[in-house]
């Protein structure tokens, strides 16, 4: 009887180990760390609730220009093509409909520098005639004895060489992009003195015409004062160029200030 017993427990052992050893073997026959294991593919995740990988970290060249304690946020290119921040400075519509903003100012440099021109003639003419109109004789005359005269003469040949001086200025403009004296306050100068020399001008004209006047109503008209009266007119049509272009000033003036 022991030795049944014996036999019985020692089979029923064996029997045992071989089970768990076909277990072991069968265990490590579908393992997925096995290379030629029937189970390392796609469907392993079905078989699998979780899988924990550990991965090594790899040094970037990167590594010493980036602080690791930042997070970076990469977002797609085509969503935000343009950086969150930047800002753009408005554009005018003249900039990009009829040959924009800078063929606007070169039309106004041109018409500018046109009555430059006409200002500097007209000025010419008009204090040339007044220091010519001289008569001899006895009874003989001269505009030097007259402050309105002189008064017209004076305020002429400042007139004078200030629109010359612009003119040439805008012609050296138009032609190289640039001034030939630069400062902050350009357009508020130019304002300031088209301004007062307009103011002159008619100033001027008005007191010679007035001498002029009297004149002819005390002695009659002659020579003298039909070149005294040309020089007058000449001294109003450069007044007159002068209220233009202090418009034109003015329009400089008040399109810089709207940047």
């Amino acid at each position: 009887m022991d030795f049944l017993k014996h036999q019985r427990h020692h089979s029923s052992a064996t029997s045992h180990r071989s089970i768990s050893d076909a277990d072991s073997q069968l265990d490590e026959f579908h393992s997925p760390l096995r290379a030629d294991s029937p189970l390392r593919s796609d469907d392993i995740s079905s078989t699998t609730s979780t899988a924990i990988v550990a991965v090594t970290p790899v040094k970037s060249p990167l590594s010493k220009t980036l602080n690791p304690s930042h997070t970076v946020n990469f977002a797609p290119l085509a969503k935000s093509p343009v950086p969150v921040g930047t800002h753009f400075r408005p554009v005018k519509e003249e900039a990009v409909s009829g040959g924009g903003g800078g063929g606007r100012e070169v039309m106004v440099e041109r018409v500018q520098l046109g009555f430059r021109v006409c200002e500097m003639v007209l000025c010419l003419i008009a204090f040339s005639v007044m220091v010519s109109d001289k008569t001899k004789g006895w009874s003989g005359d001269s505009f030097d004895r007259y402050k309105e005269y002189r008064y017209l003469v004076g305020v002429n040949v400042i007139a004078f060489a200030y629109a010359t001086f612009q003119a040439i200025d805008h012609a050296y403009l138009l032609v190289y992009a640039k001034h030939i004296v630069t400062y902050s306050l350009r357009c508020h100068t130019d304002f300031l003195i088209d301004q007062i020399l307009a103011y002159l001008l008619v100033s001027s004209s008005s007191s010679a015409a007035t001498r002029v006047d009297d004149w002819v109503l005390n002695w009659g008209k002659d020579e003298f004062t039909k070149m005294a009266s040309a020089s007058v007119v000449m001294s109003f049509l450069a007044f007159l160029a002068f209220a233009i272009s202090s418009l034109i000033s003015g329009y400089n003036l008040c399109d810089q200030n709207s940047f």
